[in-house]
């Protein structure tokens, strides 16, 4: 085999490993939607937990109480308004868009489905630092480990070309 047609060998194999991989290695590591509960605490002036991270896709059950005060949580984006008083086991919950008014609920059920970061905040004056009460969910995928196994998969193909190019090239 000459050198030349070897090298042929060599990139075509290489281009069709990075297609294979560019097309099957983000839905194989994709990870798979899970069930989370979360509670989450509100005392003046924060939340506990203050950032929440889920993947999409994953089906949240919230719970929301407070510590001190009478504290709300606004979650953006997800149309979630909630309010807690702290003598109470249940919490208040209620969605904007629709001009429903608050019903109580033991925890209220949602799926992560818009990746992104999502602010929540207080919405019921609960003290002089309110307008600072916040947080954030982050709903994203896990891209990390997809991104780094094909930066791998990337630098051994361009290292077997490299050391398998013809000489004098």
């Amino acid at each position: 085999m000459s050198s030349n047609s070897r090298w042929l060998t060599v990139v075509a194999g290489a281009v069709g490993l990075l297609v294979v991989g560019a097309l099957l290695l983000p839905s194989l590591l994709r990870p798979k939607p899970v069930d989370r509960t979360i509670t989450v605490e509100a005392q003046k002036y924060g939340y506990t937990p203050a950032v929440i991270k889920v993947n999409k896709g994953d089906r949240i059950t919230l719970r929301f109480k407070a510590k001190d005060v009478t504290h709300g949580f606004f979650l953006e984006g997800y149309d979630l308004d909630g309010k807690a008083r702290p003598e109470m086991p249940s919490f208040w919950v209620r969605r904007p868009s629709t001009g429903e008014d608050f019903h109580p609920v033991d925890e209220i059920t949602f799926v992560a489905d818009r990746e992104g970061k999502f602010r929540y905040r207080c919405s019921t004056t609960c003290g002089y630092m309110h307008p600072f009460m916040q947080g954030e969910m982050i709903v994203a995928p896990n891209r990390l480990f997809p991104v780094s196994i094909l930066l791998a998969l990337v630098t051994t193909v361009f290292t077997l070309l490299w050391f398998a190019r013809p000489e004098g090239k």
